[in-house]
């Protein structure tokens, strides 16, 4: 099989050589997508061109997500390997993504060995936040869905690529997978701190994330495990509401008013969790169920 590396690059000048250089052997195929760059980052890249190599630019930038797509439409690999125009993903690890597809992985996640030298604190926090929603939601242990370094199959395309606008594109795209039964298989990697200057905004992309996995919990979940989610989404709101009432008795009149409403607070966020937990592992267990049909009719047809 054949394996292409898709390279968006966004005004990455000092880094697409080396990273062009040190993917070189691992692949058959480079697509590096100049994604409207003011810099030099084009013209390098375009130094690297050859039979191996190719070179496309967007004149007016469109995003992570625009230059990913359009880096997989010219490509033709087998196999499709994501990364980042930064230096932060090493390139050693390509075998050990091949290997774990051929073991039958959907898709293949390198998770970052996050700590304080190669990621700020925030970002740190923000990513335990996101990845134990998407575990939450998905129903599979997540433990980094935000990672750009990923490979999958080309015939996974239709399913795992997603609307999206920006750096919620990695969560959102593992988040489905999971939601769909689909088997990720994860590869812990080195996380080299970044060459240049980072495209990341903490909050602006952090909102875009939440939305987004609150839309994929919403549409790929199917309607008898939302007939379980939703009410108890419901009894978790009414119990938090009925617990800052509380807390708001206490602070401003020092005693409570309503003293059994600690009570039921907590009595409504327990039944309201333990319901959205049930609707979403009924989900999780009934697309698990679908993938190993595709899986044994697939084998049935090919023994034929």
């Amino acid at each position: 099989m054949t394996v292409s590396l898709i390279i968006p690059a966004y005004n990455e000048e000092e880094a697409i050589s080396p990273v062009i250089e040190e993917y070189y052997p691992f692949v058959d195929e480079i697509i590096v997508v100049d994604d409207g760059s003011t810099d030099k980052t084009y013209e390098l890249a375009c130094a690297h061109q050859d039979d191996k190599v190719h070179v496309c630019q967007h004149k007016k930038n469109q995003g992570k997500v625009g230059a990913l797509l359009t880096g997989v439409h010219e490509s033709t690999g087998d196999i499709i390997v994501f990364t980042d125009a930064d230096c932060t993903y090493p390139a050693r690890y390509i075998p050990g993504f091949l290997t774990e597809l051929n073991k039958g992985a959907d898709l293949v996640l390198g998770v970052r060995n996050i700590d304080t030298h190669n990621i700020p604190l925030f970002n740190r926090i923000g990513n335990v936040v996101f990845s134990t929603m998407a575990t939450y939601i998905s129903g599979k242990f997540i433990s980094d869905g935000q990672t750009g370094y990923r490979a999958f199959k080309r015939e996974m395309l239709d399913e795992l690529l997603v609307s999206a606008k920006s750096l919620e594109f990695e969560t959102k795209m593992t988040v489905r997978a999971a939601k769909l039964g689909y088997i990720i298989s994860e590869i812990p990697i080195e996380y080299r701190e970044r060459v240049g200057t980072s495209k990341l905004h903490p909050i602006r992309d952090g909102y875009r994330m939440f939305r987004a996995l609150l839309s994929i919990a919403w549409h790929e979940t199917s309607p008898l495990a939302k007939m379980i989610s939703v009410p108890g989404l419901f009894l978790l709101i009414a119990g938090i509401v009925i617990g800052l009432v509380s807390v708001q008795e206490r602070l401003l009149n020092y005693h409570l008013i309503h003293e059994y409403y600690p009570l039921i607070s907590v009595f409504l966020m327990l039944f309201g969790i333990q319901l959205t937990s049930i609707g979403l592992i009924i989900d999780y267990l009934s697309k698990k169920m679908e993938r190993i049909e595709e899986r044994i009719h697939q084998i049935s047809i090919k023994k034929e």
